[in-house]
């Protein structure tokens, strides 16, 4: 590393000296995925640019909110790149460490198990190479600074891997990120995820330290993508397209705005959804079923817990197909055996609906009522 250890480490506020230790047994993945069974996203709020605002905020009350409404952890995205400090030690600033430590305190204070996450590191994924020594960094003073917190507290290592950060780049840098992260939180619970935004498919490619048993790998996954983000604006066009249902197909066949000038995937899509029954219609649970199947069968070879990180719906779709979609995709994830994080608590993606101090319509019930067998 071309990084000074010494100058990253010193003068990081340790938070967590005060608390008490963790605990002296040894917590291997698999057991620790156990405190990672039904979570909540915390999005649009630490992930968004320093300085800028994505629409959300976070204090007690959600906490609050989150722990009764029977969730058992939290997800925390945090941009900490844009809090760091020029290289060689990109110092991070005590503002971050200050509006982090007031979600995971207070979870943790809540019997909330927490992932930390690092999150938009845009410059890296473009171009790995030339930002590892940042990641390191960063991976330094983070982990130093929670390095006294309880267990229940998970580092995940980078969000959604893509473009340059194929996984195959990503396999010796996790291998580095792990050894050092080691040194000073040895029990740790280590989330990690393949490339391509952290998709099902890559999962062949992941290679983890196999001296490492404390890792649980994570993937995303928001299938059928024209239902769950649509109306979505940063998506491109080829979701604009509204009024899509779950499943599919509709009882009226949808007729998409001939403005909207479609690409030829999109509108063969629109057409297979209006047209064809079963398990082959793209807005069917198969959708992400089979990739729920893949991952699983992935865990069984390879002997690691596999955590589902994001998925969930856009508000856009009618609230009747997001409650049975989210109904239907927790009903294929807890017959895996697999924990998992909607995406998210009360941004664009919404569980809780701030005006009714409620869960949104149908919710509650899709992802805590009882799964037939």
């Amino acid at each position: 590393m071309n990084i000074s250890v010494a100058a990253v480490l010193s003068g990081i506020p340790l938070l967590f000296a005060t608390l008490a230790p963790a605990s002296a047994a040894s917590t291997p993945g698999q057991d620790a995925a156990r405190r990672f069974l039904r979570g909540a996203n915390l999005g649009n709020y630490l992930e968004a640019p320093k300085g800028a605002s994505w629409g959300a905020r976070y204090g007690v009350q959600d906490l609050d909110n989150i722990q009764q409404e029977g969730f058992d952890h939290i997800r925390v995205p945090i941009r900490w790149n844009d809090y760091a400090g020029p290289g060689p030690e990109f110092r991070l600033s005590e503002e971050i460490f200050s509006k982090a430590d007031l979600i995971v305190t207070n979870a943790l204070q809540r019997n909330l198990a927490v992932i930390v996450n690092l999150h938009h590191f845009d410059e890296f994924t473009d171009n790995p190479a030339a930002h590892t020594n940042k990641l390191i960094a960063l991976w330094l003073q983070i982990a130093t600074h929670y390095a006294s917190a309880p267990e229940a507290l998970a580092f995940e290592l980078l969000n959604e891997p893509r473009d340059a950060a194929m996984t195959v780049v990503m396999n010796p840098i996790y291998a580095t990120l792990i050894q050092e992260i080691r040194k000073t939180n040895p029990k740790r619970t280590l989330f990690v995820g393949p490339g391509r935004w952290n998709q099902v498919s890559e999962l062949k490619n992941l290679q983890l330290p196999e001296s490492d048993q404390n890792l649980i790998v994570t993937i995303h996954c928001y299938e059928p993508f024209y239902f769950t983000h649509q109306g979505a604006t940063w998506s491109g066009p080829d979701t604009k397209v509204k009024g899509i249902q779950f499943p599919g197909p509709p009882a009226t066949p949808l007729i998409p705005d001939p403005s909207l000038q479609l690409s030829k995937w999109v509108s063969n899509w629109v057409h297979r959804y209006n047209t064809v029954e079963g398990t082959n219609n793209p807005s069917h649970p198969e959708a992400f079923r089979k990739q729920i199947r893949i991952a699983q069968q992935w865990s069984r070879e390879n002997g690691r817990p596999i955590h589902m990180g994001e998925f969930g719906c856009y508000i856009q779709a009618d609230e009747k197909s997001r409650a049975r979609f989210h109904a239907e995709f927790r009903k294929a994830l807890d017959e895996a055996g697999m924990g998992w994080a909607i995406w998210d608590w009360k941004a664009g993606f919404r569980y809780w609906d701030e005006r009714k101090n409620a869960p949104a319509a149908g919710l509650r019930d899709a992802l805590f009522g009882k799964t037939s067998q």
